[in-house]
């Protein structure tokens, strides 16, 4: 089980966390076939079938052997009809057949004030509007009411790559990244803004995403902070050199689970208790 550091438990029971979600995270729900939703490799191979060129087909398929998944969305995305990439996309993540895990379950019982997801499905806004009597607004990148709502005591599902609800919005490939950043520069201020002044703890995202680690270098560059973000990962999905890199290069400590993926669940149940005896004392 991971050994929660005291500052982090104290700071998330008093609500001064955010919780960034990442793919890891959608992929723990199950429809009633025990099926998951489909991983980065699986979806992109499946979506080669929408390029109809065979050299074009070839080129995506060694970019997905050598696992450069954004340059093989990208091409897939150029490449395809965009009437079937759309109906693609929402077949993958607009699937109501999936049900939000225990996983989803108890990141909701922790209770962050700020969620962020860069995921476009809608399992954990689903899960939290169901079954919590909290009020809960669902944020998109692109809303101008963010700032006011950030400042609000409304609890926030911030949606950093859009919903499934607007397909021509979700930020999947990088041209949609650079376009969406170019058009909407104030999300990534305030972005910015909230990681600089919380503390950030990342469950299920593999710590590759480019963007993020841009933007968590930039701040490591022209901060002193030596509080760190958290990121929640499987013993062995990492090597120490990148263990290493992410503490000294992005502020980030990892923090290992394992073997499996049920230790997680088992790790975050116990931070939890730790949670709601801080705030039974307070």
């Amino acid at each position: 089980m991971i050994t929660w550091p005291r500052s982090l438990t104290h700071e998330l029971a008093q609500r001064r966390c955010i919780l960034f979600l990442g793919a890891g995270v959608a992929a723990s729900a199950q429809n009633n076939l025990g099926e998951r939703p489909l991983d980065w490799n699986t979806f992109l191979v499946r979506a080669t079938d929408l390029v109809s060129d065979p050299s074009d087909k070839t080129a995506v398929d060694q970019l997905i052997n050598e696992k450069k998944f954004p340059l093989a969305l990208n091409a897939i995305a150029d490449r395809a009809d965009p009437g079937d990439y759309q109906s693609f996309l929402n077949e993958c993540f607009n699937n109501s057949s999936f049900n939000p895990s225990e996983l989803h379950s108890v990141i909701l019982d922790i209770d962050s004030k700020f969620v962020i997801t860069t995921n476009f499905d809608k399992l954990y806004e689903k899960h939290c509007l169901t079954v919590s009597d909290e009020g809960f607004k669902v944020i998109p990148y692109y809303s101008e009411s963010l700032a006011d709502e950030i400042r609000s005591d409304t609890r926030l599902i911030i949606k950093a790559h859009g919903s499934i609800d607007d397909i021509s919005k979700i930020v999947f490939t990088r041209k949609e990244y650079h376009q969406a950043k170019k058009d909407h520069p104030e999300f990534y201020n305030l972005l910015k803004a909230l990681l600089l002044t919380n503390t950030c703890v990342f469950i299920g995202c593999g710590m590759e995403d480019p963007d993020v680690l841009l933007l968590l270098e930039e701040l490591k560059m022209t901060t002193n902070s030596k509080r760190p973000h958290y990121a929640l990962l499987r013993e062995g999905s990492i090597s120490r050199f990148i263990t290493q890199d992410l503490l000294s290069t992005y502020n980030v400590r990892s923090l290992f689970y394992g073997p499996d993926h049920s230790d997680l669940i088992v790790s975050l149940k116990d931070l939890y208790s730790e949670i709601e005896s801080i705030r039974a004392m307070s």
